[in-house]
């Protein structure tokens, strides 16, 4: 069977759940794959490479497309963090390989140029949407971090999550002039 590298980083996903973060190893991967493990570096140079590719697969089906919600950038925005907080909480330890990892942006959709120019048509100068982006998805993982690493999960932790969220959004339109003369909408109701 030829390896190719979405099996590996399927294969690597699921050791991930299986072994967590600290025994993944591209060692324990070769033999889940029954292979040697040189031959996974024909496909990825370094184990960093891998664990980018690995972020990325779990960002691709998680945050929507730049032409997503055209009439409503918070919406977008809103459901762009969700996304990241599902990300992260998909698989064991997904939280702390998002943290620690650069997506190769492989995929169209969740590149940031695409992210910051939809942005940008909406009125946000380049350094806001890029506030905007990276501070979200810090707030999204960071949220989802102490979710899988704090001592228990609270009861309310959707709840606080999306007060957090909402405030956030409406604070980033009160800071953005062309995007704060928009009328501010409600992302969702708590």
């Amino acid at each position: 069977m030829a390896l190719e590298r979405r099996t590996i980083v399927d294969a690597a996903l699921g050791l991930l759940d299986e072994v967590g973060m600290d025994k993944l190893s591209t060692r324990r991967l070769a033999a889940e794959l029954d292979v040697k493990g040189p031959s996974l570096y024909w496909h990825f140079k370094n184990m960093r490479e891998l664990l980018d590719q690995m972020a990325e697969a779990l960002l691709e089906s998680s945050l929507p497309a730049a032409e997503a919600f055209p009439e409503d950038w918070q919406a977008w925005l809103a459901e762009g963090a969700r996304g990241i907080r599902r990300a992260a909480l998909s698989h064991r330890d997904g939280a702390r390989l998002l943290a620690g990892s650069t997506p190769t942006a492989r995929s169209a959709s969740i590149t940031f140029p695409a992210m910051a120019a939809r942005l940008q048509a909406e009125g946000f100068r380049y350094r806001e949407a890029q506030g905007a982006l990276m501070g979200l998805a810090r707030y999204a993982m960071g949220w989802a971090l102490y979710e899988q690493l704090g001592p228990h999960r609270a009861a309310n932790s959707d709840e606080a999550f999306e007060f957090g969220l909402q405030a956030m959004i409406v604070g980033i339109a009160q800071k953005v002039p062309a995007a704060s003369q928009a009328r501010v909408q409600h992302l969702r109701p708590l």
